[in-house]
Order: C-alpha cells, then sequence, then structure tokens
C-alpha cells in the first residue's frame, strides 16, 4: 500500500488552483456573426476539423496513412490538436 505524503501547502495551492477555475468557468467568449453569438469552442472545433481533414490530406499525399495502426484515433487526436492550437492562436487562455 502506498502512502501519499502531502506536503504543508500543495493543499492549499491546489485548492486556490481549483477554486481560481471555477470562477473563471463562466468566462467563455462569444463571436457576433449577423446578431447571432456563437460560442469560441464551436469556432475552434470546426477550424480543428478543418486542420484534421488537411493533415489527412498530407499524409495520403506522403504515404504515411498506410502505415497508421489506429486511424481513427489518429485523425481524432488530430481534430483536437488543431482544435486546440486554434483556440490558443485566436484567445489565448
Amino acid at each position: 500500500m502506498t502512502v501519499v505524503n502531502f506536503k504543508g501547502g500543495s493543499c492549499i495551492r491546489t485548492a486556490a488552483l481549483g477554486a481560481a477555475t471555477m470562477s473563471a468557468a463562466g468566462c467563455n467568449p462569444n463571436l457576433d456573426v449577423d446578431g447571432a453569438l456563437f460560442p469560441a469552442w464551436l469556432v475552434a472545433m470546426v477550424v480543428g476539423v478543418l486542420g484534421a481533414i488537411g493533415c489527412r490530406a498530407v499524409l495520403i499525399r506522403t504515404g504515411i496513412d498506410r502505415h497508421l495502426v489506429a486511424r481513427p484515433l489518429v485523425y481524432v487526436s488530430l481534430t483536437v490538436l488543431c482544435a486546440c492550437m486554434a483556440w490558443l492562436a485566436v484567445f489565448r487562455y
């Protein structure tokens, strides 16, 4: 059995970080498109899907695609990667 040894300030620091994260949960930026508000994560997701489609074209053209073992996992991961990169590039959170 492993005993977890917490140091003095780590619990307080973790609790403070959790409280700060919870208070920032409502800070979701919205984009105004012709009067309709779209959540920014939706835009980042669409950019991620388009980026993954572009990466897939590059992988097929270079011949790497045929050597991939778990293609669905690779392309879902590429989608998430492209969406997170778009989020960081545009919104910088």
